[in-house]
């Protein structure tokens, strides 16, 4: 189908989740509302990453489809989801979109794409799940050599939109940053001597990517003893066990945040602290939106797309089998246990004295 970007006054970004994932598409806003900047420009999002996107100075409006709201039984479930999906559908219609650009490439996202009636849906041609069924403008796989927030800008190529931009945006509020304020105060009464606090983010959704309970405590007892730097660690409700048992590892003191924060309000946090470390999750990307020092802590994941990053330190191990995704060959995640804590300290103690490591 030809496209004329005339036609183009009501787009439509379609980027669910994950968190992560959200964070790197969030270019692509500043480069549609620069090539286009009287057009209508809408989110559509998960729940759970909405606060990344609003309050985002390039779009108009975020929808949100809340997919996990639904409890009881598989069928009262099956019942509310179809019955958000309407309701999210005759939201969409409503808006009469000219272009829904599907940057997740899956069935639920593309399918999103037809039923909002745009007449252009762009898409990856080898979009995963038949995906690619519900596109007529489609990026050839091809063109598809480059990750991170450049693969979300390659499809723009198809309205003839170009931009070599990747710095991603979080926006946040003066009340996120009030509260992260008076939730740092809280978590390090007990280090008076403290020269600012490390943000600790060891948990994802993916087990395979993270690393050893062992090597965070020893990390976060040295990040005190050696640096007066006092660690706060951040999470997802669901990560407070996990970092529970971190702290119980510790010789020192330090503070479990998980769950005890908005999203915004752990960008704040993040956005406080003299370092980042991480292993690949949604906060890391997060805090390299923010311009934030940070290590990423990296193992069956990619991440050569970011080498080049001026705020970030990778410490991986370059295993053949790397990288496996959501498929691992070993039983123990053998590339995230083989790091070291000396290594995350080595790279995270030239951070704080102001000379980059070497990835």
């Amino acid at each position: 189908m030809s496209l004329k970007l005339d036609d183009c006054k009501r787009i439509l970004i379609i980027k669910l989740s994950s968190i992560g994932d959200v964070v790197m598409t969030t270019p692509v806003a500043k480069a549609l509302r620069s090539a286009l900047p009287g057009s209508y420009i809408a989110w559509v999002v998960d729940d759970k990453s909405k606060d990344v996107v609003t309050g985002n100075p390039y779009l108009d409006e975020i929808i949100v489809w809340n997919r996990n709201s639904a409890d009881g039984s598989v069928l009262r479930k099956a019942g509310r989801l179809a019955g958000g999906l309407t309701q999210l559908c005759s939201e969409l219609r409503a808006r009469r979109f000219d272009v829904a650009i599907d940057f997740q490439g899956l069935f639920r996202s593309a399918l999103l794409a037809w039923i909002s009636g745009a007449r252009y849906r762009l898409g990856y041609d080898n979009a995963r799940e038949g995906g690619s069924f519900f596109y007529n403008v489609r990026l050839p796989a091809r063109q598809r050599g480059v990750r991170g927030p450049q693969q979300y800008l390659s499809i723009l190529e198809l309205l003839n939109i170009f931009s070599d931009d990747l710095d991603m945006y979080m926006p946040i509020g003066d009340d996120d940053r009030s509260a992260a304020r008076d939730l740092i105060a809280e978590a390090t009464p007990y280090h008076p001597g403290e020269k600012g606090i490390a943000a600790l983010c060891p948990a994802t959704t993916w087990r395979q990517k993270h690393w050893t309970e062992e090597g965070w405590a020893l990390l976060a007892d040295a990040l005190i003893s050696e640096h007066c730097v006092v660690p706060v660690f951040l999470g997802s409700r669901a990560d407070v066990e996990l970092i529970d048992r971190i702290l119980g590892l510790m010789k020192c003191k330090a503070s479990n945040l998980a769950g005890k924060t908005t999203l915004k309000q752990a960008a704040a946090i993040l956005e406080q602290s003299r370092l980042v470390i991480a292993v690949d999750t949604g906060l890391l990307y997060i805090a390299l939106a923010l311009g934030r020092p940070a290590i990423g802590v990296f193992g069956p994941t990619r991440w050569r797309h970011f080498a080049e990053k001026d705020n970030l330190v990778v410490v991986a191990k370059d295993f053949s089998c790397m990288p496996c995704l959501r498929h691992p060959t070993c039983r123990h995640f053998d590339c995230m246990r083989a790091i070291t804590a000396e290594e995350i300290l080595s790279a995270a103690g030239q951070w704080l004295a102001g000379v980059k490591a070497q990835t």
